[in-house]
């Protein structure tokens, strides 16, 4: 797979976990989500979250990552 399908990939992912954090948050608001297992989920969501958020920057840093350009190379 190439690096910037993965990146799409994990963007498409990110969004998927995000809503769900955001349905969570509003369940837990209006009070339709017992507390304690709304928090619960709300914590594996956010875990996730972060690890894909690891996972989307390791993968832009490879794909963007700057290598000098030959003009600019000095001469030994």
């Amino acid at each position: 797979m190439s690096t910037e399908l993965e990146i799409q990939q994990t963007q498409a992912r990110i969004a998927e976990v995000f809503a769900r954090r955001e349905q969570l948050k509003h369940a837990l608001d209006n009070g339709t989500l017992p507390a304690r297992l709304g928090f619960s989920q709300l914590e594996t969501v956010d875990r996730e979250l972060s690890e894909l958020d690891s996972r989307f920057k390791a993968l832009w840093d490879a794909a963007h990552s700057r290598t000098p350009a030959a003009g600019n190379a000095r001469p030994a």
